[in-house]
C-alpha cells in the first residue's frame, strides 16, 4: 500500500520550497492553494440570463470522463455569449484543478504580442514560476515533464487560426490526466482541424430571455419597465436573440425618454451601433476576398428578397467563371464562421445584425457617392447613382422593391443607365403595387450592355420584349412575373447557363422563343399566361428540364401543338419529372407524355376527354374535376396517388396497381364501383373466411381512400370494418344528394 502511495506522490508536482526566500513565503503559498481548493464559486453570477442549461451541458461533458484529457469547443457567431459562457464554467471548475489559466481574446493578443509571449505567460502561471520559451512551435523538455504531472484547466478564448491551439499548448498528451482545454471560436473549422470531439454551439436567446436581459440593462425600476413594455419588445425583436446587441441597446437607451427610444429604433437599420458593428466585423475581416464577396452578395441582395435562397442556386449564381468551383467551399466557410446558417433543406439565412453589418461595410465603400458602391438597394441611392451618365463599373447588384423604395404615389422614371452597367450581375425590381406598375417605367433609348448578368427579376416588366441587345449568356435565373411583354426576344440566344425561367401571369405573352440553347434549364413556369396558345417545339427536348408548369394557360387546346409533326419523338431527350396543366380549360388532347414523368396534374381541365398512354414511371396522377373525362388508360405499376374527385363520367379501370396508396374518390362513380366490388367479394362465402381472404388478396386496395365524409386507411381496419365504413360513407353521400 505505502509503495503505491509513494509512486502516486512522485507524480505530483508539489511546491518547490527552495524557490522561496523563507518559510513564511512557503506557508503563504500553501494557504493560498488550500483557499483556492475550498473556494465555492457562485452558482449563477448576477446579471447573467439563460446560461444555466449551457453551463450544465458543458460541465456534464467534462465530468463524464474525469480522468481523460479533453479538448472542448464552444462555437457561435460574434456577440452570442461564447466568452461569457467560458468564463463562468472556468470559475466554477477551476478549484477542481491544480492550476488554471484563461487566455482572453487570443485573436488580438497573438497579433499584438506574438505566440511566444503568450506561451511564456501561460506556462509561467500554470507552473508557478517564470519560464523561458524561445520557439513558437515547441515546448522545452523541462516544461513538458512538469506540466505532464499536473491536472490543469486552460481556456483559449476567441481563437481564429487553427494552428494556434497546437502552437500554444502542444498536444493534449503534454498535460496530466483529467486536464481540460476549452476553446471558444467563431470558426468551427478551427475545432474540426484540431479534432475537437465535443463542440457546444451557442444559440440565440429566446424572446423571453432576451427581454429579461434587456430590462436588466435598460431600467432602474419596475415602473419604467411597465411603461416601456411594448417598445422594449420591439427592441428585443430587432436584436433577434443576440445578447451583445441586447446589452448594447439596453445601455444606449438607459435613462432616455420614449421619443429618444423611437428615434434610435428608426435609425438602427441604417446605422447599427458601433460597438456591435466592430465585434461583428471581426468575422468578416478574417475571410478571403472570395468569401467577403459572397457574404456581401448574400447580405445585400439575395437575402433581401422574400424568397428562400437555395445553396444549389448560389453555386451557379456566385461563381466567377465556368471553372470556378469554390462557391460550395466558401459557403461552408461562412457557415463555419457562424456568418450564415444552412438549414437541412439547404436554405441559407443570416442573422439580422450580421446583415446590417454587411450593409454598413458597403456604405463605407463610398459614403458620399452611392455610385461608387458595389451594391445598391435604396431608391434615393439608386437614383443618385444613375444620374451620372458615366455610371460606375463598380456596381455589382441593384435591389429595388416597393417595401423599401417606391413609397411615392407619383411615377418613378427608372433611368436607361441601368442597362449600361456592363459589370452588373444581379438585378431585382419587384413588389411594385398592382395598380401602379407604371411607377417604375423605362425611359427611351434603352440599350442593354450588361454582359455579366446572372440574375434578373423584373416584376411587371414594362416593355413589349427585352431589348435586342440583351445578353443572356451568363444568365442563371430569369423572372419576369406579371410582365407586359408579348414575346421575350426574337431568334435564338445563348442560354447555356439558364437554370430557371419564370413568366407567371404574363397575360400578354403570345409566344415563346426557341429555347434549344437552354441546355441547363431545369424549371419553366408559365402559369397564368392566358394568351399563350402553344409551346415552341424546342421545349419538349430540353435535356435537363424537370418541371413544366402550364397551370391556367387557358388558350392551350392541344399539347403538343397540332402543327408539330412526329409527336412520338418530341420528348425523345426529355427528363421531365413534373407536368402541371391544371385549369387549362380549353385543353382537349395531350398527344404524348414524356417517358420519365413522375407527376401529372390535369385537374380542372374541363374539356379534356382522353389521356394518352401513361409512362411507366408515373407515381402521382390528378384528374380531379375533369368532368368530360370518360376513361383512364392502363394505370402504371408505380402509381401511388390517384385523385379522381368529381369526375362524373369516369369509369373505373379494369385493374388498380398494387402500388396504389392514396385514392381520392369524392363525388365520383368510381367510389360506387369500388364499394360494389368489395361487397361482392365479401358475400361470395361469408362462412369461409379463408376463401374471402384469398379472393381479397387478388383485389389491390389503396391504403387510404378519401371522400367528402371519411378518410379510411385500409391497412388499419378489418375487412368487415372497412366495408362498413365504405357503406356509411356512401350512405352519407346519398343522403346529401337527396337533400
Amino acid at each position: 500500500m505505502w509503495k503505491d502511495a509513494l509512486k502516486k506522490s512522485a507524480d505530483l508536482s508539489g511546491i518547490e520550497s527552495s524557490k522561496f526566500r523563507n518559510d513564511a513565503e512557503v506557508v503563504k503559498e500553501i494557504v493560498d492553494l488550500v483557499v483556492k481548493r475550498l473556494d465555492k464559486p457562485q452558482v449563477n453570477p448576477k446579471g447573467l440570463v439563460g446560461i444555466d442549461e449551457k453551463i450544465a451541458t458543458l460541465e456534464s461533458w467534462i465530468s463524464d470522463e474525469p480522468k481523460a484529457t479533453q479538448l472542448v469547443g464552444i462555437w457561435g457567431m460574434g456577440g452570442i455569449g461564447k466568452t461569457t459562457l467560458a468564463e463562468v464554467v472556468f470559475h466554477r471548475l477551476r478549484s477542481q484543478y491544480q492550476e488554471s489559466y484563461f487566455l482572453a481574446n487570443e485573436r488580438d493578443q497573438s497579433k499584438k504580442h506574438g505566440l511566444i509571449h503568450l506561451k511564456k505567460i501561460m506556462f509561467s502561471k500554470l507552473l508557478g514560476h517564470e519560464v523561458d520559451i524561445d520557439t513558437p512551435n515547441y515546448l522545452p523538455e523541462n516544461i513538458v515533464r512538469r506540466i505532464g504531472c499536473m491536472k490543469v484547466l486552460v481556456v483559449l478564448d476567441d481563437v481564429n487560426d487553427s494552428d494556434h491551439i497546437e502552437k500554444l499548448v502542444g498536444t493534449l498528451e503534454n498535460f496530466g490526466k483529467g486536464s481540460t482545454v476549452i476553446v471558444t471560436t467563431r470558426d468551427e473549422q478551427v475545432l474540426r482541424i484540431n479534432r475537437v470531439r465535443k463542440t457546444y454551439k451557442v444559440k440565440e436567446f429566446s424572446s423571453d430571455e432576451a427581454l429579461e436581459l434587456f430590462k436588466l440593462n435598460a431600467f432602474s425600476g419596475s415602473d419604467e419597465e411597465m411603461e416601456y413594455d411594448e417598445i422594449s419588445k420591439s427592441v428585443v425583436h430587432y436584436a433577434k436573440g443576440n445578447p451583445l446587441v441586447v446589452k448594447v441597446l439596453g445601455h444606449l437607451l438607459h435613462g432616455r425618454n420614449k421619443e429618444e427610444w423611437e428615434s434610435l429604433l428608426a435609425n438602427l437599420k441604417t446605422m447599427p451601433p458601433r460597438e456591435v458593428y466592430d465585434v461583428m466585423k471581426l468575422s468578416y475581416d478574417s475571410l478571403d476576398r472570395k468569401g467577403q464577396q459572397i457574404f456581401l452578395d448574400l447580405a445585400c441582395f439575395f437575402l433581401r428578397m422574400l424568397v428562400p435562397v437555395q445553396v444549389s442556386d448560389l453555386k451557379c449564381l456566385l461563381k466567377d467563371n465556368e471553372s470556378d468551383n469554390l462557391v460550395a467551399f466558401e459557403l461552408r466557410r461562412l457557415e463555419d464562421k457562424a456568418l450564415i446558417t444552412i438549414s437541412e433543406d439547404n436554405t441559407v439565412s443570416m442573422h439580422d445584425s450580421l446583415q446590417e453589418m454587411a450593409w454598413e461595410i458597403v456604405r463605407q465603400e463610398s459614403v458620399e457617392d452611392p455610385g461608387g458602391r458595389s451594391r445598391l438597394w435604396d431608391l434615393n441611392d439608386i437614383n443618385q447613382a444613375l444620374e451620372n451618365e458615366k455610371v460606375s463599373e463598380a456596381i455589382r447588384s441593384i435591389h429595388l422593391t416597393s417595401d423599401t423604395a417606391i413609397t411615392s404615389t407619383k411615377k418613378q422614371m427608372l433611368s436607361p443607365q441601368i442597362f449600361a452597367m456592363r459589370k452588373l450581375k444581379f438585378l431585382d425590381i419587384s413588389g411594385v403595387d398592382e395598380n401602379a406598375y407604371h411607377q417604375v417605367i423605362l425611359g427611351e433609348g434603352a440599350n442593354f450592355l450588361a454582359t455579366e448578368l446572372r440574375f434578373l427579376n423584373w416584376e411587371r416588366f414594362p416593355m413589349k420584349s427585352l431589348p435586342e441587345s440583351f445578353n443572356a449568356e451568363k444568365l442563371v435565373i430569369l423572372d419576369l412575373m406579371i410582365g407586359r411583354m408579348t414575346k421575350l426576344w426574337d431568334g435564338v440566344k445563348n442560354l447555356a447557363n439558364l437554370k430557371r425561367l419564370i413568366l407567371y401571369c404574363a397575360i400578354k405573352l403570345k409566344e415563346l422563343p426557341d429555347l434549344s440553347g437552354a441546355i441547363r434549364l431545369e424549371e419553366l413556369y408559365l402559369s397564368g399566361c392566358d394568351s399563350l396558345t402553344s409551346l415552341h417545339s424546342s421545349i419538349f427536348s430540353l435535356p435537363k428540364l424537370e418541371i413544366l408548369d402550364l397551370h391556367h394557360c387557358i388558350s392551350i387546346a392541344i399539347l403538343p401543338s397540332k402543327f408539330e409533326k412526329r409527336v412520338s419523338s418530341l420528348w425523345r431527350n426529355s427528363e421531365l419529372r413534373c407536368l402541371n396543366m391544371s385549369s387549362c380549360e380549353q385543353l382537349e388532347t395531350i398527344a404524348d407524355l414524356p417517358p420519365f414523368l413522375k407527376t401529372l396534374n390535369v385537374s380542372f381541365c374541363l374539356s379534356l376527354k382522353t389521356l394518352p398512354k401513361l409512362p411507366l414511371s408515373l407515381q402521382i396522377l390528378n384528374v380531379s374535376f375533369c368532368e368530360s373525362l370518360e376513361s383512364l388508360p392502363e394505370l402504371p405499376p408505380l402509381l401511388s396517388t390517384l385523385n379522381v374527385t368529381s369526375c362524373y363520367s369516369l369509369q373505373i379501370p379494369t385493374n388498380l396497381p398494387l402500388s396504389l396508396q392514396i385514392v381520392n374518390l369524392c363525388d365520383c362513380s368510381l367510389f360506387q364501383t369500388l364499394v360494389e366490388r368489395i361487397r361482392s367479394v365479401e358475400t361470395k362465402d361469408t362462412k369461409n373466411s379463408r376463401l374471402v381472404h384469398q379472393t381479397l388478396s387478388k383485389l389491390p386496395l389503396p391504403s387510404e381512400i378519401s371522400c367528402s365524409c371519411n378518410s379510411i386507411k385500409t391497412g388499419a381496419v378489418s375487412l368487415s370494418s372497412f366495408t362498413s365504413l365504405i357503406e356509411d360513407c356512401l350512405s352519407s353521400l346519398k343522403f346529401k344528394t337527396e337533400e
